[in-house]
């Protein structure tokens, strides 16, 4: 099935909802949402169309039918059955039904393979290759006598591909492809590009206009809508986020805080100001308060953390 892009301010306030109903939420966090809901026009706006995107279950709920998908279960297998039981009740509303089917793709839900907030996952695929799932990746699994494909929908995945030289491993994304025979490679794939590093091996990677390149070991390419391929050297430390890592090198500080958002549940700002500090360093994913902390030491900013779930960043 292939990816639905969805709004970011509605993918947001699907997190908010699922958490607020997920009985871990007091107060506190309830005055978050609604700081965030006023904070923009566009959040607002999101936090309505989900609310009447799930009125038909809410009515239900008020009636007395009980309904899986009005709390959101701990597990993995439980998330999936209650988003299977509001997309079958929201499907009889008005495009409450498109909306849970958006967001179902969106948070990897309805994929093969997916992980949430914080989570890194090895999974071993049907041919022995093996991917390690980033925090927030979804893929989809395609294996038969002739192909072996991953599509990967959102997020970042550590690849190791065994060699079949009649059957070459495939990694599908949303600008592109990677074809991979006994190579080792990381696929990055957000909202605006997908990035490859090869980190042993070759690989070929071909984006959606059909141009192709050779992308060897020591060597990344960047995937884009409208342009063909970009080789260039790889940085070295692609690979870090499987040890619960990122390295920045005088790098924009909103890339950290890019990183740290797929580790770290509910809201983490940065002022455009903050977002232009440069910073070097090795920081860890897996205690985002500790990076926080150390940012707060080591950089001329504020954090201003309203309640774990509200974190801004601001220039000092």
């Amino acid at each position: 099935m292939a990816s639905l892009n969805l709004d970011p301010h509605v993918a947001k306030a699907v997190e908010w909802t699922v958490f607020l109903r997920s009985g871990e939420a007091g107060p506190a966090e309830w005055a978050a949402y609604a700081d965030w809901r006023s904070d923009d026009p566009g959040h607002e706006a999101a936090a309505q169309k989900l609310t009447r995107a799930l009125g038909p279950l809410e009515q239900l709920r008020r009636q007395g039918v009980p309904s899986a998908a009005l709390k959101a279960p701990s597990s993995r297998a439980g998330r999936r059955a209650a988003l299977r039981s509001m997309l079958a009740i929201s499907a009889v509303g008005t495009g409450a039904g498109f909306l849970g089917w958006q967001a179902a793709s969106e948070y990897g839900l309805l994929a093969d393979r997916s992980t949430g907030i914080a989570e890194r996952k090895e999974t071993s695929l049907p041919d022995g290759s093996t991917l390690l799932l980033d925090a927030r990746t979804a893929v989809d699994l395609a294996f038969d006598q002739t192909q072996r494909t991953v599509t990967l929908r959102h997020g970042r995945v550590l690849v190791e591909a065994l060699a079949q030289p009649d059957r070459p491993l495939l990694v599908r994304t949303p600008f592109g492809q990677v074809r991979a025979n006994g190579a080792r490679f990381v696929a990055h794939a957000d909202t605006q590009q997908t990035q490859i590093a090869v980190l042993g091996g070759n690989v070929t990677a071909t984006c959606l206009s059909g141009d192709r390149a050779q992308v060897s070991e020591g060597s990344r390419v960047c995937l884009q809508a409208n342009s063909s391929p970009i080789v260039e050297s790889r940085r070295g430390n692609e690979a870090l986020w499987a040890q619960g890592l990122v390295a920045l090198d005088n790098e924009p500080l909103a890339m950290l805080v890019a990183a740290l958002q797929t580790y770290r549940p509910g809201v983490l700002r940065i002022d455009p100001k903050a977002a232009q500090i440069r910073i070097s360093g090795v920081f860890s994913l897996d205690d985002t308060d500790s990076t926080l902390r150390a940012l707060a030491q080591t950089q001329p900013v504020r954090i201003i953390e309203r309640t774990r779930y509200w974190v801004t960043i601001s220039a000092a």
